[in-house]
Order: C-alpha cells, then structure tokens, then sequence
C-alpha cells in the first residue's frame, strides 16, 4: 500500500481543558502518534500558519471561538480532516458538526481506545485515497467527477462540492457500483456503521447533506432506490492523483 509523505501523519489538538489535552496527548503519543496541543482557537491559527497537520481533533467549547467555526475555516483553507471530540450530545449538535465539516463525532467522556481507533480510521481512508489503482482522463466531458485528492465531486458544468471523508466513500462506493444499486447493508460498514436503525437514520441524514450541497432543491444524481439502497444515475468518473 502507498503511503501518506512522510511528515504528513500529524495532528493538532485544540482542547482547553488542560489536563484533558495532556491525558490525550501522552496516551496518543505512546500509540506512536505525532500530536501536538493547544487550548485557544487563536493558537490554533498562529500553529497551522507554520506547521502542516494532517488531522485536527476539535473541540467545540473554546474560550475564544466556537469549534464550528474552526472546523468550517479548516474545510475551506485546508486539507486536513476533522475529528469533533465535544459535550454537545443533541442530535441538532451532531448535524451540525457534520455540516461544518467534521469527518467524525465523539462525545466526551471518550474511552480513549475508541478516539485512537477513530483516528487509525482516518488516516486508513487516506492512505487508501493515496494507494487507489483507479485513474481516469480528467478531460472527460459531460461527466460528473469524484476527485479523491481533495474530496470534491465536479458537476459537469465545473461547480465543485467539498465532501467529509464519509461522503467521500459514500460516493465513491456508488461511482464503483457503475450505476447498479448499492444496498445499504453493503453501505453501512463502509461508513464505519453498525446495521441498526440507528445507523440507518445516520446514512439517510448524511445523504440529505450531500445533496443539498450539490443542490438547494435536492434534484441530484443521488437516487433511492425503493429503500433499500442508493445509486449515482449519472455518468461519473474517479479521479486519482
């Protein structure tokens, strides 16, 4: 398998509970990972200004700014992925981290075994971005395009969508499916999903994100079909650096 460059597995932690941030980082970094800490949004900017990250892990109640905003600044200036380590435990707070851009939620207190499996998670989806064996001519015409360098899905008239990592495999798994209907139980693993109701209502919520993305009337290529699955009903290629 291809790897990420070397350098690039690094996360930031904007936490600003003091010995909460020290417990995560000594025990990320007996995992053998590469972790660095803040407690201000404002030190999270000054850091990132100056050192590449490859994950940020969030919290949401910061002395000087909401993680929401954080998180929505990292999508739009970043290429870095989301983990959202929070109290806020609604639903509404959950949709809400999602729609910022969080890759993935945890609510505190997290069994820190679970907050490593999460990240391993992450940064297996990228190297799997990384070692992908599928690469199509980006001239292509008239196709819709899943760009798996930096999470975007291309309309054919050029309007780009930025994606979380969940939509990302989401639509990746429909453009491998070549228009054949992709079931939910083959889903939801791929998403990191039990089979449970619960987990359904997750995947329904993450596709209504995804398609008022692309679109405010929700008129996308992104079909049901009877319950029971999704598939992409438009020409779409996959695009690999």
């Amino acid at each position: 398998m291809a790897q990420l460059e070397s350098g690039s597995k690094r996360i930031i932690i904007v936490e600003d509970d003091e010995d909460l941030r020290d417990s995560i980082i000594k025990y990320l970094r007996l995992k053998g990972y590469d972790i660095h800490g803040v407690g201000t949004a404002l030190e999270f900017y000054a850091e990132v200004s100056t050192h590449p990250y490859t994950i940020a892990i969030l919290d949401l109640a910061l002395p000087d700014q909401d993680g929401l905003v954080i998180a929505q600044y990292i999508r739009a200036n970043t290429g870095m992925r989301i983990l959202m380590l929070t109290a806020r435990t609604s639903v509404e707070d959950r949709l809400a981290g999602y729609e910022s851009g969080a890759d993935v939620y945890l609510v505190k207190p997290v069994d820190f075994r679970e907050l490593a499996a999460s990240l391993d998670s992450l940064f297996g989806r990228l190297e799997l971005d990384a070692s992908s064996a599928i690469t199509i001519n980006k001239a292509v015409k008239g196709h819709w395009r899943l760009n798996g360098e930096d999470w975007t899905l291309e309309s054919p008239e050029g309007d780009l969508v930025k994606m979380t990592s969940k939509e990302y495999q989401f639509l990746y798994a429909l453009a491998e499916a070549s228009g054949h209907i992709v079931s939910r139980e083959e889903l939801l693993p791929i998403l990191g999903y039990a089979i449970n109701e619960s987990a359904n209502r997750s995947l329904e919520s993450l596709v209504y994100r995804l398609r008022k993305k692309i679109s405010t009337e929700l008129d996308t290529p992104i079909k049901t079909a009877s319950g029971s699955g999704y598939t992409f009903s438009a020409p779409i290629v996959i695009l690999i650096p």
